[in-house]
């Protein structure tokens, strides 16, 4: 079925170039949307199967795919307006360069092959430039060719890292460079050799994660980023490398350095923390705030997986409700954007009274980010606290102090632009449709219901990546 996917997606992206009229285009990527809900679909009925050898449909590949495809009809749909005066050749390669972006995620989540993985990784890279630089200017041109070299950078270290990962004798000899493979060859690989694999993997991904130390890449491209695409780089392209790592990380999570591992885990997490922190104070951009924001969350992600089979399931619910809430965030900031005619928060304010029922969505979607009931974040952070006092005063302490700075960055941001008088530039927005809001109101109400209830078969998803007892009801796991 993959295969058939790879195929009918780049015919669609190939008449989307040959016939690159308004209406084809937008009836073509509609298509395609159609197609990827469906495959998704298909993997969730076809659970752990393998296909064309390289691609195999377990619990994790059908969580992100089933969330991406609900983030990129989304995306899609906000993106129809931003595109309408853009000239032809604009518009089919911005479409073109979203649907390969889809694809190579869908490739990403789903390999079962540390090389398959990287090499559409890299993949993503090059669609995701396409995106990037849609506006054309100086400062989109900068950024996408920074977003490119420092990507390319990072997936080399990547590649050296799984050289040295693969400096088993026997791994060389059967030439099984699949995840599984790897998983028991590991045990026999000198430590050194692993450590160093471990390091480059995590550097070079990194910027994927936007995580320390190369989150930086990701900042300046949803900085430049047209709204719906910053929400979909944000959300599905992090979640593909958060699985590229995840896989990596499992593989080695039964070799000798399993504490090492840990140990870098909480620090890399507790850097991004810090870096998150610091510089949400000093950004002058909202879609800078939000991007700073991805940091934050990436990093308590990290945290949360060096503490084993119940932060790996921890992880899960924090990635998956954070798309939620981060995607409605940035699709929202391009309806704020069409009212205060800018990002810059210097020159924004008076969101509410210009659009008060936009002003009450933003809120609303900045209490959810920061965790604050009834976020279904709160339920991640909660239980990740909790394993944290369990031994690890330090890091929870450390934690707490920094994001209570985060916290007062997001809230003092946001209020400047909600709140105070209109400036004379801004005037009264015109009729928006209650259908602009759609999504947010759906992503926001999704990221409240799963603070109360998650469904049993994503909980079970969940439990089958953790490696948790899928009998036990989460209410379990959180007071346990």
């Amino acid at each position: 079925m993959i295969g058939a996917y790879f195929i009918i997606g780049l015919i669609i992206a190939g008449l989307i170039l040959l016939y690159p009229g308004k209406r084809s285009s937008l009836g073509y990527t509609f298509a395609f949307i159609v197609l990827q809900a469906a495959f998704s679909v298909y993997a969730l009925l076809n659970r752990d199967r393998v296909d064309l050898r390289y691609f195999t449909y377990d619990a994790l590949a059908v969580v992100f795919l089933l969330l991406m495809s609900l983030i990129a009809a989304a995306s899609f749909y906000h993106s129809i307006g931003y595109v309408r005066e853009d000239s032809r050749r604009k518009r089919a390669l911005f479409f073109f360069s979203f649907i390969a972006l889809n694809i190579s995620l869908t490739g990403v989540y789903t390999a079962n092959n540390i090389i398959v993985s990287w090499i559409f990784i890299e993949l993503t890279t090059l669609s995701a430039a396409g995106l990037i630089n849609h506006n054309r200017s100086i400062t989109s041109l900068e950024a996408t060719w920074k977003y490119v070299f420092i990507c390319s950078v990072g997936i080399a270290l990547a590649y050296i890292g799984i050289l040295f990962a693969s400096a088993n004798p026997g791994t060389g000899q059967t030439g099984d460079m699949s995840f599984e493979s790897l998983r028991s060859s590991f045990s026999g690989i000198d430590p050194v050799y692993l450590k160093i694999a471990f390091v480059l993997i995590l550097t070079g991904y990194s910027s994927k994660l936007e995580v320390f130390p190369l989150y930086t890449i990701g900042i300046d491209a949803n900085y430049v980023a047209p709204a719906p695409v910053s929400a979909f780089l944000s959300t599905a392209l992090v979640n593909g490398g958060f699985i590229a790592f995840f896989r990596v990380f499992a593989s080695m999570a039964d070799s000798q350095i399993t504490e090492w591992m840990n140990h870098v885990l909480l620090i890399t997490g507790l850097l991004s923390l810090l870096a998150s922190a610091i510089y949400m104070q000093k950004a002058s951009n909202l879609k800078r705030v939000f991007a700073y924001s991805t940091v934050e969350h990436m990093g308590l992600v990290l945290i949360a997986l060096s503490f084993g089979k119940t932060g790996i399931y921890i992880a899960l619910i924090q990635i998956t409700v954070h798309s939620l809430i981060k995607s409605g965030l940035f699709l929202h900031a391009g309806i704020l954007h069409r009212v205060l005619k800018s990002y810059k928060i210097s020159k924004t304010g008076g969101y509410l009274a210009l659009n008060p029922a936009g002003a009450v969505i933003l809120l609303s979607g900045v209490i959810l980010i920061t965790a604050i009931p009834p976020s279904g974040l709160f339920l991640s952070e909660f239980m990740l606290f909790k394993e944290m006092i369990n031994g690890h005063w330090l890091v929870f302490l450390a934690v707490a102090v920094l994001l209570t700075f985060i916290f007062y960055g997001i809230f003092n941001k946001n209020l400047r632009v909600i709140m105070g008088n209109p400036l004379p530039a801004h005037e009264q927005p015109g009729n928006i449709p209650l259908s602009e809001y759609f999504s947010q109101i759906v992503f926001f109400g999704l990221a409240v219901i799963a603070c109360f209830y998650i469904p049993d078969f994503l909980t079970g998803l969940f439990a089958s990546v953790s490696g948790l007892d899928t009998h036990l009801p989460l209410s379990v796991l959180i007071l346990k």
